[in-house]
């Protein structure tokens, strides 16, 4: 599965006016992706904050140039979410049209179950990115602590009125008074207190601040005083939370750590609280919901049709030899039950003309595993169909995943959406 990339920032309090105001051309400035505003006026610290945004992240989710006259002009790329300027002016890069609802899309991605709230919204008008968000955390949390919460050894030090674990000398020497009557002492302890608990503790504190919905909220709350029968509120550091490392044992953590590492992505969103309003961006990189959105479509077709495995981010052997060698990792590669490769998929996630290195880069995957590919498209790109040859013995096709159905319901979405990957698997065995 894809990893996620994830944007995030917080920043200064919320000025409701000021010297140099910002005058966007709407509130909410609504992008869409790839997309560039009008030029407006923005006052220093909305234009300090941006340039903050840009410093702290590789891949900044917005662009930023200025006009001979001082005016901003805001671009988007393939991340989507929401900013709050320390202005108050938000800014929202909503979703391509191929991508009907985003909460269903998001949902997919993350294989969660959605609740009985039934949020189909998209990100204006009722509904927001933070809901869908917290939608999608609030189901995830539910499911983990209903399966009960990780515990795991974490060391501790106290002061006790007897020897536990060993006795921290240093401390102990420090204590006063000539004979003291307890122990300064340092053990491990099998808690449900731990790094991973106080991040999830920590994101659904963020989210509830956050979302916009007061029923959504409300159970986000809900769910966070049940969390803090077993874990403390305290400061968990973002490189801490990177580290976190799943096992067997936590395993059925997988979805709520992504989510929570995306609340919390890379700066750690502190003292957001009820009432107080904070400049803050979070966004995610809609390349990577894609990818993710293709495998899992691709694994219930081969499912579906039997016979076949499907591997995700699948390493495989390089057509070449020497310094000029590179990693190839095909996003999805569908393998009969013997091993051999039935076909090698590589997700884009845009709708406008293939480019020539998206086709060079499927071409040497199908040279290396010498079988069929198929570039993978968001619905409305106008690909599907396209169908070339290589070498005149492979099938290079242009494939359309139905991200942009109208659909009644989710499972709707869900029975179209992996349709076009079955489509595609049966129409090349």
């Amino acid at each position: 599965m894809a990893d996620l990339s994830q944007v995030g920032l917080v920043g200064s309090p919320v000025q409701t006016n000021g010297p140099g105001e910002t005058v966007p051309p709407s509130n909410p400035l609504v992008l869409a992706e790839h997309d560039e505003s009008e030029p407006f006026e923005i006052s220093t610290d909305d234009a300090q904050f941006l340039d903050r945004l840009d410093e702290v992240h590789e891949s900044a989710p917005l662009d930023v140039s200025y006009t001979n006259d001082g005016q901003v002009i805001v671009s988007s790329g393939s991340y989507v979410g929401v900013m709050t300027l320390p202005s108050g002016t938000q800014i929202e890069v909503t979703p391509k049209q191929s991508v009907t609802r985003l909460l269903w899309a998001l949902q997919y991605a993350f294989d969660t179950p959605i609740d009985s709230m039934g949020k189909e919204t998209g990100f204006t008008g009722a509904s927001s990115f933070f809901d869908a968000i917290g939608v999608l955390f609030l189901t995830e949390l539910k499911t983990v602590l209903d399966q009960g919460l990780h515990r795991d050894y974490v060391r501790t030090q106290a002061v006790q009125e007897h020897v536990r674990g060993r006795i921290d000398v240093q401390r102990q020497l420090q204590r006063a008074g000539p004979t003291p009557t307890d122990f300064a002492v340092e053990y491990d302890e099998f808690t449900t207190d731990t790094v991973l608990n106080r991040a999830v503790l920590a994101a659904v504190r963020v989210l509830t601040g956050l979302v916009r919905d007061s029923e959504l909220a409300s159970r986000l709350q809900h769910e966070e005083q049940r969390l803090r029968q077993f874990t403390t509120i305290e400061p968990v550091s973002v490189d801490a939370v990177e580290r976190i490392e799943l096992s067997r044992l936590n395993e059925h953590y997988d979805l709520l750590l992504d989510l929570t590492r995306t609340v919390l992505a890379r700066e750690f969103f502190e003292d957001i609280s009820a009432g107080t309003n904070r400049s803050l961006a979070l966004f995610v990189n809609m390349n990577d919901i894609f990818e993710r959105l293709v495998e899992r479509a691709f694994r219930a077709a081969a499912k579906q049709i039997g016979g076949l495995t499907v591997e995700g981010q699948a390493s495989i052997q390089n057509i070449v030899d020497g310094p000029h060698a590179v990693s190839m990792r095909p996003d999805v590669l569908v393998r009969h039950e013997d091993g051999t490769p039935a076909a090698v998929i590589d997700a884009k996630w845009k709708t406008g003309s293939a480019s020539s290195g998206d086709v060079y880069q499927l071409t040497s995957y199908v040279l290396a595993l010498e079988t069929c590919g198929a570039l993978v498209y968001p619905g409305h790109s106008e690909h599907g169909g396209e169908e070339s040859t290589v070498m005149d013995q492979f099938s290079l096709r242009s494939v359309e995943l139905a991200t942009d159905a109208v659909a009644p319901s989710y499972g709707d979405y869900v029975d179209v959406l992996e349709d076009s990957a079955y489509r595609y698997l049966t129409s090349i065995l």
